[in-house]
């Protein structure tokens, strides 16, 4: 997959008969897959280029700063999707002011028309873009009509009676319905750091652990978590804490893992890169009188997460390596 991350670039390089989806595609859900399976599936029928325009933040931090939502996923993991989705060229940009104040007729004739050479564009039924939102679904036909490419208007897709939307899968990640969110993102939530030092505590009490700083748009609340955990090519059954360690008195928040049934020699270092993705939650976190009730604590948490990982997840399907 080639990837273009200024919007000034688009252009620069010809690429043949484009066949294109454009949106944030914050989570890459389901409904975000099925727009970018369609293009996929018409560039290998017209042997055409498989595009992706996206971007980098959340538009409403310039429009709306106040009401902006923090992302569900970092822009490497959202780059993996796609590209495991089958995307050619992703076109991976910040959205900004000059983009916020541009007439929606004048981005689909300067960046789609005349730098990208779109052929096909696919677009979600929420779809609005350019100057106070005045792009709209229709609007695109009716230009692509004029242009000369085609527009298709995917429908909502729907999980369990319940139109998939990022705005929902938000809300249930908020509250730590990580097993939820995951049956409309058709994978588990998921974030990806190096591994740093922690305080040596869970190695002391039995349950050594590999640390990473939570990202900043981190959504998922405290607790203890079952989950998954890949490290160069290699995967493993987890125990997951998250939090502040309240028993200790520390105040920096952490994503602990405890690597289920792993010899300490093959551990997973310092500064390695480990992505975690999240099952279940397990329980929320509390602050214990003593180390020891914490300790018989983490052993039935452990427990609970062997239970939890003998079944089967939609947690690895673009994940993995």
């Amino acid at each position: 997959m080639e990837i273009i991350r200024d919007i000034s670039d688009v252009g620069e390089k010809s690429f043949p008969h484009v066949a294109a989806a454009i949106g944030t595609f914050d989570g890459v859900h389901a409904g975000h897959q099925r727009i970018i399976n369609r293009v996929v599936d018409r560039a290998r029928q017209k042997k055409a280029t498989g595009a992706a325009l996206t971007f980098t933040n959340h538009p409403l931090d310039i429009l709306q700063p106040d009401r902006a939502p923090r992302l569900i996923t970092p822009s490497p993991l959202k780059e993996r999707l796609l590209g495991v989705l089958g995307v050619d060229l992703l076109i991976a940009i910040p959205f900004t002011a000059s983009l916020a104040v541009m007439e929606a007729e004048a981005f689909v004739r300067e960046i789609l028309w005349e730098k990208l050479q779109v052929e096909f564009l696919c677009i979600g039924f929420d779809f609005r873009f350019g100057r106070g939102r005045r792009g709209t679904p229709d609007l695109l036909k009716k230009m692509g009509k004029a242009l000369g490419f085609e527009v298709e208007e995917v429908p909502p897709v729907t999980v369990e009676g319940a139109v998939v939307k990022s705005a929902l899968i938000r809300d249930l990640l908020q509250q730590g319905k990580v097993g939820e969110a995951a049956r409309y993102l058709t994978r588990s939530y998921a974030i990806t750091d190096s591994i740093v030092a922690g305080a040596g505590r869970g190695k002391g009490l039995g349950f050594a652990t590999a640390n990473v700083v939570p990202p900043q748009n981190f959504l998922i609340p405290n607790g203890v978590y079952a989950g998954r955990v890949y490290v160069e090519e290699r995967g493993f059954d987890a125990a997951i804490n998250v939090g502040v360690a309240p028993t200790f008195g520390e105040r920096d928040r952490r994503v602990e893992v405890h690597l289920l049934d792993i010899p300490d020699d093959q551990a997973p270092g310092l500064g390695q890169t480990m992505l975690v993705t999240f099952w279940e939650r397990i329980r929320e976190e509390i602050r214990f009188a003593s180390p020891e009730e914490l300790k018989a604590q983490v052993a039935r948490d452990i427990w609970r997460a062997r239970e939890i990982l003998k079944q089967l997840s939609p947690a690895d399907w673009a994940l993995q390596g």
